[in-house]
C-alpha cells in the first residue's frame, strides 16, 4: 500500500513538471516550426462510427451530436427557453444624425424583467428604407461601440444594433457571478456545474434574446441579420451563429483560441492559456483539455461546420499571431466537406492567400490583412461587400 503511494506520489510530481515545463514552452509560442503534429477529428463523421453522407444525416444525427458534444465539454449548456422574454422600446430619435432613426432596447435575460439581469442594444435604422432592413448586429463594449462605422453601414443601406454585451453578463472573474448565469441556479445552487455555460455562451445567449426582438421589429428582416463580434466577441459571436440557425452570416473577427483557431496547433494563444486567464469563458469541462488538445473530441472547425450552409467570414490580420491567423484558415478548410454537403462553395483556395487579398466570395470566406488586433477600414469594406453578395 505505502509503495503504491510512493508511485503515485512520484508519477503525479513528474507529470506536474513536464507539465510545467510544457506550459513554459508552449504559452508564447509564435513559432510554425515549432506546431506539434495532430490530426483533425472528422466533422462528418459520428460517435457510433457512421459516416454522414447527406444533408438530411448531418441535420438528423451528426450536427446534433457534435452539438451537444461542444456545449459539454466547453461553451457548456445554456437555459433553454419556453418562450421568448420581455423587451422594452425607446425611441430615442427618429431624424438622428437627419436620416436616421436611433432606438434603445432594453433586453430582459430571464422573467424577473425589471428585478433580473438585462442587456441594452443601440439600434439604428436608414430612414431611407422602403421596407425592412438587413442588419449588423454587432457585439460592443464601452468606447469600443465609438470605433464602429455605423455611419457607412446605415448608407449602404443596412441597419446596425450594437449589443452592450458586458451589460448582461461582465468579463470579468469576480464579477462575472453578478451578471445572467448565476441568474438560472437552482434554489441550492451556490456556483455553476462542470458543464454549464460560461461567459462566452452567455454573451450568444443575449444575441439569441437580441434576435427574437427582431421578429417583432417591422423595420428589420429577421431574416437578413449578420452577428459580429471581434476578439472574445469574435469568439462569442462564432458560437451565437453556429447555435441559432436564424442568423443568416457569421463575421468573427481575430477570434483566436476558442473561436476561429485550430487548439491543436498549440499556436498564440493556447487552450491553457485562455483557461489559466479566462476560466469563466468556457465551462469548468473545458479545463481537462489544457495542454491536452489532441484529446478534444472536436476543434474549432467543429464550430464553423455548425454554421453550415450559412456564409461566414473569418477575417484575421498578419501581426496578430496570438491569434493564429493560419489556424484560422485551415479551420475554414477543415469545415468545407459540411459545406459541400449543401453544394456550397468553401474558401476557394487550397494555400492561405496572401496579405490583403480577400477571398470573400465562397460560403466561407477568409482574409489576412495588414496590421494587428483591431477591425480597420479593410476589414469594414470587404464585409461589406460579403453582405452585399449574400443579405441583399
Amino acid at each position: 500500500m505505502k509503495r503504491s503511494i510512493v508511485l503515485w506520489f512520484v508519477v503525479t510530481i513528474a507529470w506536474m513538471v513536464q507539465a510545467q515545463d510544457l506550459k513554459m514552452e508552449w504559452t508564447n509560442h509564435t513559432d510554425e516550426s515549432k506546431v506539434p503534429a495532430y490530426t483533425l477529428p472528422d466533422p462528418l463523421l459520428c460517435e457510433n462510427g457512421h459516416y454522414v453522407t447527406t444533408v438530411e444525416e448531418w441535420e438528423k444525427y451528426r450536427r446534433p451530436e457534435l452539438m451537444e458534444t461542444l456545449k459539454t465539454y466547453m461553451y457548456g449548456h445554456a437555459p433553454v427557453l419556453d418562450h421568448p422574454l420581455e423587451y422594452k422600446v425607446e425611441i430615442v430619435d427618429k431624424n438622428y444624425k437627419g436620416k436616421y432613426t436611433l432606438k434603445k432596447v432594453t433586453l430582459y435575460l430571464t422573467e424577473k424583467n425589471e428585478g433580473g439581469p438585462m442587456v441594452h442594444a443601440d439600434v439604428q435604422i436608414p430612414n431611407s428604407a422602403k421596407g425592412p432592413v438587413p442588419l449588423f448586429m454587432i457585439f460592443g463594449w464601452g468606447f469600443m461601440n465609438e470605433m464602429f462605422p455605423t455611419d457607412r453601414l446605415l448608407d449602404n443601406g443596412y441597419g446596425v444594433a450594437i449589443l452592450n454585451t458586458f451589460e448582461g453578463c461582465p468579463d470579468s472573474k469576480d464579477a462575472y457571478v453578478k451578471g445572467v448565469i448565476p441568474a438560472y441556479y437552482n434554489e441550492k445552487q451556490t456556483y455553476r456545474r462542470p458543464n454549464e455555460w460560461g461567459c462566452l455562451a452567455a454573451w450568444a445567449f443575449e444575441a439569441s434574446r437580441l434576435l427574437d426582438y427582431f421578429q417583432n421589429d417591422a423595420q428589420v428582416d429577421a431574416k437578413r441579420v449578420a452577428v459580429l463580434g471581434h476578439s472574445r466577441l469574435g469568439k462569442a459571436a462564432l458560437w451565437a451563429g453556429a447555435q441559432d440557425k436564424r442568423f443568416a452570416m457569421i463575421i468573427p473577427v481575430n477570434s483566436g483560441c476558442g473561436g476561429g483557431a485550430l487548439s491543436r496547433r498549440m499556436f498564440g494563444e493556447t487552450v491553457w492559456a485562455m483557461n489559466k486567464s479566462f476560466p469563466y469563458w468556457t465551462c469548468d469541462n473545458f479545463q481537462q483539455f489544457n495542454l491536452r488538445e489532441e484529446y478534444m473530441p472536436f476543434d474549432q472547425h467543429s464550430v464553423i461546420a455548425l454554421c453550415a450552409p450559412r456564409p461566414i467570414y473569418l477575417a484575421t490580420a498578419e501581426k496578430d499571431t496570438w491569434g493564429d491567423p493560419k489556424g484560422e484558415f485551415l479551420a475554414g478548410k477543415a469545415a468545407e466537406p459540411v459545406y459541400a454537403l449543401y453544394n456550397r462553395e468553401g474558401i476557394g483556395c487550397d494555400n492561405q492567400p496572401a496579405v490583403d487579398v480577400a477571398m470573400n466570395k465562397g460560403y466561407i470566406a477568409y482574409h489576412i490583412r495588414s496590421g494587428g488586433h483591431a477591425i480597420l477600414e479593410y476589414d469594414w469594406t470587404k464585409f461589406i461587400e460579403y453582405a452585399d453578395r449574400y443579405l441583399k
